[in-house]
């Protein structure tokens, strides 16, 4: 009788595994397998897009950019990536993307705005890109790792070409390393020195927040080899020779650690523990630095002739720019066409009559887009601001992402400073995708960055 029941349950069995339900279950398992594969790969996908996309755009490869970033944004969407809750921050920069179009229309010289018309709606697809694929904490940390090695790569650039000039001059036996700052580096075209600064300046919040992901996440051995990165992107930006960038970096290490301390991220000793490090290496690079090429610190702490021309030709073109913004209030002249009346307005007297830019980003967005446009990028930058606020705020937000907040709101502020006296960071596609990341990442949901 024993044996008789054993060998029907042992057929009961047999029956319930060969059960219809029991083949749509795991017909079931095998398809949310395959779901959960092709999402793993389009998030693969996505990540490893936005340093290629920063790259191709670097590249100058023209609406290349736009095409792939359709492409991969389309591969999220298939792959199974939800679209994110919309934040006002994601509205704004829409606003402003669809601004480009009367912009455009009513600018007094089109054509002259498609340049950068194409690099603000290349910024906008990586903005939902990354908006898309914001995800876990080692997603954030490899973005920013891959970020802070580019910025690695244009520091060694810069040191490379800095070297070979000043060893050329000296050669012809020229010293004064201030008075040709300008020919020092020469970054590869269409790119001008200033624009490829702000460029490696947008690298410098991802190459510090990267090592400290990697601490947060317990990788202890990464974070200290990854440390090495801002230190390099920092020595590149102290050979420009340039005051605003010199005092951009001052402002993007004060900001980052008072930001951390005032929403307790970090404590107050440990606070300004951090903020002497970052002096006393950022004091140790620069000494470093004027020991193999003297005269490097003199163009941070002296008044040298070609710096003082240069901020009276900055004040000359700024008071010309009223008048140019008088044309057009409300709209501007559009895009691209300030340096063009800009150079119609000169007096014969100016010595400054060909002015190539406006010499400041407000001002540049007042004069080509008008009030209306400047109130819609005012706006991007106030609701990213609440965005940062928001999250420092907030008790259940992991420490990796108030320390990314705390870097990529120290990076804006900076950059932005920097702008006060250049305008360059709309006119390349790879600086408005940095700064798209940037806002991407404040804009990023908790549950996306937790």
């Amino acid at each position: 009788m024993k044996s008789k029941g054993y060998a029907a349950a042992e057929t009961a069995k047999r029956d319930q595994f060969r059960s219809p339900g029991s083949s749509r279950s795991r017909h079931a398992a095998s398809g949310e397998r395959s779901n959960s594969t092709a999402k793993n790969v389009g998030e693969v996908l996505a990540v490893a897009a936005v340093p290629a996309l920063c790259v191709l755009a670097y590249l100058g490869t023209g609406s290349l950019p736009l095409l792939l970033s359709g492409a991969v944004i389309l591969v999220g969407f298939l792959s199974g990536i939800g679209v994110p809750r919309w934040r006002p921050v994601d509205l704004a920069v829409l606003l402003v993307l669809l601004y480009e179009a009367p912009s455009l229309l009513l600018s007094r010289y089109p054509s002259n705005g498609l340049r950068g018309a194409t690099a603000l709606l290349a910024a906008a697809l990586l903005y939902i890109l990354v908006r898309l694929v914001a995800g876990g904490s080692r997603q954030i940390a490899l973005i920013a790792v891959l970020v802070g090695v580019g910025g690695v790569v244009l520091a060694g650039f810069a040191l490379i070409q800095f070297n070979q000039q000043v060893h050329l001059l000296n050669a012809n036996g020229l010293t004064d390393i201030v008075a040709f700052r300008a020919r020092l580096v020469v970054p590869p075209a269409p790119w001008v020195l200033g624009e490829w600064f702000t460029l490696m300046l947008l690298t410098l919040p991802f190459a510090f927040a990267a090592p400290v992901l990697l601490w947060l996440d317990r990788r202890r051995m990464l974070a200290a080899v990854a440390a090495a990165m801002p230190i390099c992107v920092s020595s590149g930006l102290l050979l420009s020779c340039s005051r605003a960038v010199f005092w951009a970096v001052i402002v993007f290490a004060v900001v980052a650690v008072a930001m951390a301390a005032v929403y307790r991220t970090i404590r107050t000793k440990v606070a300004l523990i951090a903020i002497t490090g970052a002096f006393s290496v950022l004091g140790l690079v620069l000494a470093t630095e004027n020991v193999f090429y003297p005269g490097v610190a003199e163009a941070y702490t002296g008044q040298h002739t070609s710096q003082i021309r240069s901020t009276e030709g900055r004040l000359s073109i700024w008071k010309r720019s009223a008048d140019v913004f008088r044309l057009s209030p409300a709209w501007g002249v559009g895009g691209g066409n300030a340096q063009l009346f800009l150079t119609s307005n000169a007096n014969e007297e100016e010595t400054t009559g060909f002015a190539s830019r406006t010499f400041s980003l407000p001002i540049q967005v007042l004069t080509e887009k008008g009030t209306i446009g400047a109130l819609l990028y005012l706006a991007v930058l106030a609701l990213a601001g609440w965005e940062a606020h928001r999250k420092l705020r907030n008790l259940r937000i992991s420490p990796q992402t108030k320390a990314l907040t705390c870097c990529l709101a120290a990076g804006l502020i900076a950059v932005l400073f920097r702008e006060l006296t250049y305008s360059s960071l709309l006119e390349h596609s790879a600086t408005t995708m940095l700064l798209a990341t940037s806002l991407a990442f404040l804009a990023a949901e908790e549950t996306a960055c937790a």
